[in-house]
């Protein structure tokens, strides 16, 4: 128990962080946290999804198709809680701190002991309080669950070579992770192979006669439970996904290939060789794997996206800055297969990001954070070997700093998460939902008509989420928008809700309608309620027609 002590502790931290308000910061209902778990309700109550698609593979949702693994882990708590806030976002808590214990057995494998004591310990205790895992772990998402997958697959990828049995689940969590998030399709296969150059004659034994026929049976036992991917990852919807998301989205590349050709004024064929699409993709896609490694993205100000940010905070603590130069420092020594794999593992990591249009992206590159919390590790340890070798007498001292320094960044995390965030960033959770679902069920009989303003993302399945309305109905009544230019689209109907801007000039002659607008001008003597953000302001006005 004395030995184990160190690693509960941290779990404990972890849990704490990881649970306590749980539904109540972030500060509202983001509408994918909301489609997963109106989606698992449906599957509950129905068997269907919202568009009616039977116990799904893949969820259709706002044509962006979700993979379906955090939907069926989230269906167990919503049937046993209920469909809410604590239902969908548990499962990613609890995944979270269970990540901390695979990071600590995963790096207990990756370093001998004798070599790095405590970098197993000290690596949990840094994902424990990373920002960036406590971000994701604390709202309901799919990427969390794809981390959670990966260290799986990569510590029992480590044991088969102890036992080849072990084999079977490696595969089984490897393809799983595969259903859990798009960009685990990209990053799995790639740190497998990794793993397998560089352990490559550890791994020999995977193929020795004795074990030859367990290794045959987890490929094809592997083979057979991913062919699904294989068949949507080539089908339409597959296609629209990746086309929506995809760095071939963003047109700006083509714009500045041809305005480059058009200011040679020639049609001379080799203006093409210097001025092409492929050469323009291509330097965008560098460009948008280099953000992920920019210290102002990991260190100082993180991501742009507002839902993925807190303010005034990088992906991780600034104080580990210099501890991370030394982190890799020590892994370019290339001395022991861990440091080759994690010094891989840092490079694969954000590459499925970067084929996107938006980087540096925290959410789609988050698996980032193992190797960022390793390296750091290790760099705060050959700090302090240093220290005791050269300058021992101040080792105390140099430790009470670093303490202090590490206790105050900490708090001010704290401070800015649930005291700032829910402040500034609000919109960015669809803060405010709740509050409108509860006064239209109240005064749904009262209307023939409510319209809902579109400012924020997706407000039908936040609607329906709160209102808890029927999905049985809602199946029949839905009616989707035609896919915007990405291929993504909304509800706009369903019952007496209509999902629209707000025309307050025309919509103020339309008969008993109840209109909730956000940034929209409406008539302020009209309006009858309001919604307020954490910080005082108005979000929503409701004004009524009757």
């Amino acid at each position: 128990m004395k030995k184990n002590i160190l690693i509960i502790a941290i779990l404990v931290l972890a849990a704490v962080l990881r649970l306590v308000l749980l539904d109540k910061f972030p500060a509202g209902l983001n509408s994918d946290e909301a489609a997963i778990g109106y989606n698992a309700w449906s599957l509950i109550e129905t068997g269907k999804d919202e568009h009616g698609a039977v116990w799904p593979m893949v969820f259709r949702s706002f044509d962006d198709y979700k993979p379906p693994v955090y939907f069926y882990l989230v269906l167990p708590f919503v049937k046993i809680l209920g469909l809410n806030v604590w239902a969908v976002r548990l499962p990613s808590a609890l995944l979270g701190i269970a990540s901390v214990y695979l990071l600590y057995l995963l790096a207990k494998r990756l370093f001998p002991e004798n070599e790095h004591r405590h970098l197993p310990a000290l690596s949990a205790f840094f994902l424990a309080i990373s920002p960036w895992h406590l971000h994701f772990s604390r709202g309901g998402w799919e990427v969390n669950t794809a981390t959670f997958f990966i260290l799986l697959t990569l510590l029992f990828l480590h044991k088969s070579m102890d036992n080849i049995k072990n084999i079977f689940a490696f595969g089984f969590f490897a393809v799983l992770s595969l259903y859990t998030y798009h960009s685990a399709r990209v990053v799995t296969p790639l740190l497998i192979l990794a793993f397998s150059l560089i352990y490559f004659k550890e791994i020999k034994i995977f193929f020795e006669k004795k074990n030859l026929k367990y290794t045959l049976l987890a490929l094809v036992f592997s083979i057979i439970i991913a062919l699904p991917i294989a068949s949507q990852l080539l089908s339409k919807s597959g296609q629209s996904r990746f086309s929506g998301v995809s760095v071939f989205a963003d047109t700006g590349p083509i714009w500045q290939a041809t305005n480059y050709r058009i200011e040679h004024n020639s049609t001379n064929p080799l203006v093409d060789v210097f001025h092409n699409r492929y050469f323009t993709y291509g330097l965008r896609f560098v460009e948008n794997y280099l953000s992920h490694f920019s210290p102002d993205f990991l260190f100082i100000d993180g991501d742009t996206i507002a839902r993925s940010r807190v303010p005034e905070m990088g992906q991780t603590y600034l104080y580990l800055l210099p501890f991370f130069f030394l982190g890799l420092l020590s892994l370019l020594k290339f001395d022991s297969h861990g440091k080759k794999f994690i010094l891989s593992w840092f490079l694969i990591a954000p590459l499925a990001a970067a084929l996107t249009y938006q980087s540096p992206h925290a959410l789609r590159s988050q698996n980032m954070v193992i190797p960022l919390t390793i390296i750091s590790a290790i760099g705060v340890l050959v700090f302090f070997n240093f220290i005791k070798t050269n300058l021992r007498k101040y080792f105390s001292l140099i430790l009470l700093v670093l303490v202090t320094v590490q206790l105050y960044s900490f708090a001010r995390y704290l401070h800015l998460y649930y005291i700032h965030y829910p402040k500034e960033l609000s919109y960015a959770w669809q803060y405010g939902f709740d509050q409108i679902a509860q006064y239209t069920e109240v005064n749904y009989d009262q209307y023939d008509h409510i319209i809902i303003t579109d400012r924020y993302d997706q407000p039908y399945i936040l609607t329906a989420f709160f209102t808890l309305y029927d999905p049985a109905i809602l199946q029949k009544e839905l009616v989707m928008s035609t896919p915007d230019q990405y291929g993504f689209s909304t509800g706009r109907k369903f019952g007496k809700y209509e999902f629209r801007s707000i025309k307050y000039d025309e919509d103020k002659n339309l008969p008993n309608t109840l209109l909730i607008s956000a940034e929209e001008e409406v008539d302020d003597t009209k309006v009858i309620n309001t919604v307020k953000s954490p910080s005082g302001e108005i979000m929503f006005k409701f004004t009524s027609t009757k």
